[in-house]
């Protein structure tokens, strides 16, 4: 029977502050035969992620941008966790041909068997919905993969 060990995150919340519990307020580890498949599955991630920088620089048009966020950004994604993309174009309205620049992202998904979700908009309209919940925690976990 494996054991698994079980740690409270800590929270950013002060002591007034009710504290919903949940799944999300801990951290679980795993049995150290299972540390190897982590590693692994770390390594490979370092691997999916140089493949979508390289797949940006060489398709995405000057001045756009792309970030990686959601589980993948956060670092709590579990074997079979999408990776959520944002693409940023530099232009004043998307066109329909626009959207085209995340196909060659969801090819790559699925030459190395991932899930692979990008997302369009145009700077303009990123900036006009930063009040939006969605907009805040992609703002909150993002990683820069093209600038």
């Amino acid at each position: 029977c494996a054991q698994f060990y079980v740690a409270e995150r800590p929270s950013n919340k002060t002591a007034e502050e009710p504290q919903q519990l949940s799944l999300k307020n801990f951290v679980f580890f795993l049995p150290l035969r299972s540390s190897l498949t982590i590693f692994a599955y770390r390594m490979k991630r370092d691997k999916i992620i140089e493949r979508i920088k390289n797949l940006a620089m060489s398709t995405l048009p000057a001045g756009s941008s792309l970030f990686l966020y959601g589980s993948q950004a956060r670092g709590d994604a579990r074997i079979g966790s999408d990776w959520d993309l944002l693409i940023l174009l530099d232009k004043p309205k998307l066109e329909a041909g626009d959207y085209g620049v995340a196909y060659p992202f969801r090819e790559l998904g699925w030459e190395i068997g991932e899930e692979i979700n990008p997302s369009v908009y145009t700077r303009q309209q990123w900036a006009s919905w930063s009040f939006l919940p969605y907009n805040k925690n992609v703002e909150r976990d993002k990683i820069v993969l093209k600038g």
